[in-house]
């Protein structure tokens, strides 16, 4: 029974762990800063000011308008073991409208000509992704018949709305805040499935199912500082950590196996051991993150830096199950997360003899490139963790901006990747009933290419 005893641990073994789910720099937002990889904490003027520097929308030329932007996505992910076989080696991909960004500044004549209010909306994180494999043959001695099945299908989204107040102090410097009201929803089901049959009429049997779902609502708000002067712009902003208003959830496990020996003592076991708690109450913890960004014109070129850290984050509990396992404890999911610094360089060039002094007002023709750091703030996944992937993510973009009568347009791509190699393993079964298989070395491979359309009504530039 010993080779029964190593297919049912690897049936057990956790699901490859895809989700760019503690990401800080994986969204960027509005049109031109998409194409600059989000490299604007010192130079936007625009709507995309208030999520990247508020004190920077006050000495922007012009704020009356709708800015929007629309991408569509083609997002990859591979898994092969290291020392090969078939189990976790897949490839998949997954094609989306990308998340996009809108917002609008209320009237001048609300508050004067130096203090501007926008509103915002934004996607902060988002993956869905479900990959299921699905294997059936004959075992190695050819006298048995086996199914596996794994699968791993996970829904997550964090969406933020805004309100910004900022204030133009003087004729170089933007103070300004946004307060954000946050919504924050995942779902994730992690199951593994085996069926062995022998013609004598011996089999086995195993399932392992993790399984949460939880919402949570919370507040928090970015302040940022801009100074404009003739060729350089520079800002710096603060983000805190959020303050919970409600949360609720559910969460549950399942580990069953019988016709095979776990604990090698020559017997065969059944074994049951499952949990599932409704109506739990629901936390997530944020960081403080701190941003500063410069940007320096000269002639038709203009450079872009940017920079944020963010704060790491104790462990916490997300959710915390009523029913206790085998070993008394009870089903929780936590999380924790690193301290993580960022950061990136980019340029935009203007054609036609336009000088990218003239910058936003100008009607030229524009083209943009960057790139980014992506490092993922999760430390290594363990079991019962929110946060299903560490990997550090890559990010390249490039495109241009034009005008078309009254609105500016901008075309282009972003490509995300990053790939990572660990050990894929998981203690499935309550500690009290060892199982018998060793982890296998997996590696990862994501990528993502995004098509940005974006677009600016109601602005004269």
């Amino acid at each position: 029974m010993t080779r029964c005893s190593a297919i049912v641990a690897g049936v057990l073994l956790a699901a490859p762990s895809p989700a760019q789910d503690a990401q800080y720099w994986n969204i960027q937002y509005g049109p031109a800063a998409q194409l600059l990889g989000g490299l604007v904490v010192g130079s936007s003027r625009d709507l995309s000011a208030t999520y990247y520097n508020p004190g920077g929308l006050a000495l922007g030329t012009s704020a009356d308008f709708l800015l929007s932007a629309q991408a569509f996505k083609a997002e990859s992910l591979s898994t092969r073991p290291v020392d090969g076989g078939q189990i976790l080696n897949n490839s998949q991909t997954q094609f989306d409208v990308f998340p996009g960004f809108f917002a609008f500044s209320f009237p001048k004549s609300w508050f004067g000509d130096n203090t501007h209010l926008a509103f915002s909306l934004l996607t902060r994180q988002q993956f869905n992704m479900r990959i299921d494999q699905r294997f059936a043959g004959d075992t190695s001695s050819g006298n048995g018949r086996y199914g596996i099945e794994t699968l791993f299908d996970q829904r997550m989204s964090e969406t933020w709305g805004g309100l910004t107040v900022s204030h133009q102090i003087s004729n170089h410097f933007g103070l300004g805040a946004t307060v954000y009201g946050i919504y924050r929803g995942q779902r994730t089901r992690l199951e593994q499935s085996l069926q062995l049959a022998y013609p004598d009429g011996r089999g086995v049997a195993a399932l392992a199912v993790d399984d949460f779902d939880y919402s949570h609502w919370r507040t928090l708000a970015k302040v940022g500082l801009a100074w404009e002067g003739e060729r350089l712009r520079l800002g710096g902003a603060i983000t805190t950590p959020r303050v919970a208003v409600t949360g609720s959830g559910k969460l549950g496990f399942t580990r069953s196996a019988t016709g095979v020996d776990l604990n090698g003592d020559g017997k065969t076991d059944n074994l049951l051991v499952n949990a599932y708690d409704e109506d739990l109450d629901a936390g997530y913890n944020s960081s403080w993150a701190f941003s500063a960004g410069a940007s320096w014109r000269r002639g038709s070129l203009q450079l872009h830096t940017s920079a944020e850290y963010f704060a790491p984050v104790e462990d916490f509990t997300i959710l915390e199950g009523r029913t206790l396992d085998s070993a008394g404890q009870p089903l929780t999911l936590v999380q924790r997360l690193d301290g993580v610094f960022n950061l990136g360089g980019g340029a935009e060039y203007w054609l036609g003899g336009v000088t990218a002094d003239k910058g936003a007002s100008s009607r030229g023709t524009v083209f943009y490139a960057a790139f980014i750091t992506d490092f993922s703030a999760s430390p290594e996944v363990v079991r019962n963790e929110a946060a299903t992937s560490n990997m550090n993510l890559y990010h390249l973009s490039a495109g241009s901006a034009f005008n078309l009568g009254t609105s500016r347009f901008s075309l282009g791509l972003t490509w995300a990747f990053g790939q990572n190699t660990r050990d894929f393993g998981l203690d499935s079964l309550p500690p009290s009933v060892p199982i018998i298989g060793e982890a296998r070395p997996v590696e990862t491979r994501y990528s993502r290419l995004v098509f940005v359309l974006g677009y600016l009504f109601g602005s004269d530039k």
